[in-house]
């Protein structure tokens, strides 16, 4: 069953909440009353509020020196319990999110320590000073070098985030790029048939990198950002 398209949710609630508080209406009453005849939802409001009120009603004299309830502490009361839990639940959630950081971070040190080493055998030596290791790969030695100081830096951007995790959304665009990027080179080497180890291995690793900073950026204050998020869109137009 359809809701009356000439006011909104909000405004027909604010009507019914001043109805209760015996305070001006924003709306006409019989306008309020079409509506709440056909939205489900807004009579639900109504019924408990209806509640609310009787429940708060104490009936006591004026003169017997009983002071109003303090609303604040009843609804504090009522959220506060469940508040803790969420904000428990996001408390460990970071915790776990900054320790993953750390132990990834770990893993792209000792990958770049590892490219350091193939690429001392490729950097030509000369034992008198005078002749050079007809062995030596200067050019791939050099490629070794930018990949062992690409990843030396990816584990310093990691520490980082792990130590104040509001850098972490600053990150995940240019980890997710990357992603993206090593992505299409590994299905372009898949269909070309040279595809290898350790690009399916470095991608697996960009992934949980990637997975990593997304759970410690959501429970830092993503979630936050994605209820406000979802709010705008779901906002009705006033």
């Amino acid at each position: 069953m359809g809701c009356c398209p000439v006011v909104d949710h909000e405004q027909v609630q604010a009507a019914l909440s001043a109805r209760i508080d015996r305070e001006p209406s924003p709306l006409p009453d019989d306008v309020v009353d079409a509506h709440l005849a056909e939205c489900e939802q807004c009579r639900r409001f109504w019924d408990n509020s209806l509640m609310l009120s009787r429940t708060l009603s104490f009936g006591e004299p004026a003169d017997s020196g009983m002071s109003p309830p303090d609303l604040s502490e009843i609804i504090i009361a009522g959220v506060e319990p469940e508040w803790r839990r969420t904000a428990n639940t996001r408390a460990l959630g970071l915790a776990l999110g900054r320790i993953v950081l750390v132990l990834v971070s770990f893993i792209w040190v000792f990958w770049a320590v590892q490219l350091l080493g193939d690429a001392g055998g490729l950097v030509p030596e000369a034992a008198d000073g005078a002749t050079i290791d007809p062995g030596a790969d200067p050019t791939s030695a050099n490629l070794l070098i930018d990949a062992a100081a690409y990843r030396l830096a990816i584990a310093l951007s990691l520490l980082a985030a792990a130590w104040k995790p509001r850098l972490v959304a600053g990150l995940m665009p240019m980890m997710g790029a990357l992603w993206t990027f090593k992505f299409g080179f590994l299905v372009r080497d898949i269909i070309v048939g040279t595809v290898e180890e350790g690009q399916v291995l470095g991608l697996l690793l960009l992934l949980g990198t990637l997975m990593a900073l997304s759970w410690t950026w959501l429970n830092d204050y993503g979630y936050s950002r994605l209820r406000a998020g979802w709010r705008e869109l779901g906002a009705n137009p006033v």
